[in-house]
């Protein structure tokens, strides 16, 4: 596993510097860092959507900001990839390898954390590059440039990823599908039930979705996708026909919830 991060985020620079001070990551040569055999990498790219892609490992978890028009205290998790176009990196209509366990594992932990602090949390739908190609997850902090900085979200999400990346355990991996960008109902879910999300298509991509997407959400993932949870009143009539259709099509079973 790697974490990475860039100094030229300052959300991704504050959550590296407490991994370092606080949960014994030391360096092992210029710009790398160690934990019991996890690095932390640092690249100097002008952006976290740069990303490089050329490690080999079984993940990488990306130190991030979030950026949204609300104000908001907000601590985030995602997996990237875009359900069409492409307008804040990677490859169109491309989706990354999603990592449900480890995903889920991390928003336990950080929603913890964002308890401790008074902050929420919440999981988003896929959504920006870059394209890579090993299971690739986002955390992030959000919303304005006055909660980057803050100290106490930076802490939270290094104490949330230093316990984190200890965990091991294995869920039942879920494909979701309608409501809106922050998924408030699918977090709820990762929080209190057994399932594992990865790739979240919002109601929003659904009009864009197509075979060659709804390929990808089920078969870019580290464990087997068990069924697709479709939510009942967050999707249109005629966006729950055609999520239907295409799961009978690839023969996945799907639920209402």
């Amino acid at each position: 596993m790697i974490l990475w991060f860039t100094p030229n985020n300052i959300a991704s620079k504050n959550i590296a510097e407490k991994l370092i001070k606080e949960h014994d990551f030391a360096m092992i040569k210029e710009n790398v860092w160690e934990r019991n055999g996890i690095r932390m990498i640092k690249t100097d790219v002008p952006s976290v959507l740069d990303v490089p892609t050329d490690f080999d490992t079984d993940c990488i978890i990306v130190l991030s900001s979030h950026r949204s028009k609300v104000d908001g205290k907000v601590l985030t998790a995602h997996v990237p990839g875009n359900w069409n176009d492409a307008d804040f990196g990677g490859e169109p209509r491309t989706l990354n390898i999603a990592a449900c366990s480890r995903l889920k594992i991390l928003a336990q932990e950080i929603k913890k954390e964002a308890d401790r602090i008074g902050w929420k949390f919440c999981l988003e739908a896929d959504h920006h590059g870059p394209t890579c190609n090993v299971p690739l997850i986002f955390v992030e902090i959000g919303n304005g440039e006055k909660e980057w900085k803050d100290e106490k979200a930076s802490g939270a999400i290094a104490n949330a990823v230093s316990r984190a990346i200890k965990r091991n355990e294995q869920y039942e991996a879920v494909f979701g599908v309608g409501g809106g960008h922050y998924c408030k109902d699918f977090t709820r879910l990762v929080l209190e039930t057994d399932l594992a999300f990865g790739h979240i298509a919002p109601k929003y991509a659904i009009s864009d979705l197509g075979e060659d997407t709804f390929r990808q959400a089920l078969e870019k993932n580290v464990e087997k996708i068990s069924k697709i949870l479709i939510l009942k009143k967050e999707t249109n009539s005629s966006q729950k026909k055609k999520v239907f259709a295409l799961a009978e099509k690839f023969g996945v079973p799907y639920e209402l919830v």
